[in-house]
């Protein structure tokens, strides 16, 4: 198991390394040939979504969900007028997807020699923002990346997330969750 713990956590900060190295990495070509490849998918999320509009409520002749199909509408049109704001966005995103991954797995391989949850919970955050730090630092010296202080806040909005799911596992699988989640059944047995 331990084998396991390390080769996941070099995984995930190997594609850190890797990805954070690409000089003037952008999502946008990369997501356009994603496309390419899942155009059969469109046709049949655009079935999928017909057969749901059809069947979502109207009230007095005009939809529920017209405010929100307006805002939609001015949204799309300007995201298609303005494509770096989609490539910062998931460029984030993938941020705080990564550095989650990264607490998730860094738990899991230091409670393989800690004993102490709470300890575990400190090092995989510190550890998080260790990584993010470091991170950041080191783009700056790729050609056509920087180092960012909000990007590290970023990260540690994954790093963070990463923390409160163990937090809520540690709780759910122990016997702590009685105090929390209290089923009328097993109510009574406690009491």
């Amino acid at each position: 198991m331990k084998k396991f713990a390390w080769l996941t956590v070099l995984s995930v900060i190997g594609f850190i390394y890797i990805a954070s190295s690409i000089p003037d990495l952008r999502v946008l070509p990369v997501l356009r040939q994603l496309l390419e490849i899942t155009r059969g998918f469109d046709l049949v999320f655009a079935r999928l979504s017909e057969f749901i509009a059809a069947r979502l409520p109207v009230a007095g002749g005009s939809s529920y969900l017209a405010p929100i199909d307006t805002v939609m509408q001015d949204f799309l049109l300007y995201i298609r007028r303005n494509p770096a704001i989609i490539e910062f966005f998931l460029r984030k995103l993938v941020h705080v997807i990564v550095f989650f991954t990264l607490t998730l797995v860094l738990f899991f391989l230091l409670y393989q020699y800690i004993a102490s949850k709470a300890l575990t919970l400190f090092l995989s955050f510190t550890g998080g923002f260790v990584f993010a730090v470091l991170d950041e630092i080191r783009q700056s010296f790729v050609p056509g990346r920087t180092g960012s202080p909000f990007d590290v806040m970023v990260n540690m909005v994954g790093v963070s997330l990463g923390i409160l799911v163990i937090i809520f596992a540690l709780i759910i699988t122990s016997g702590e969750r009685y105090r929390y989640f209290r089923p009328e059944g097993i109510k009574e047995k406690l009491e």
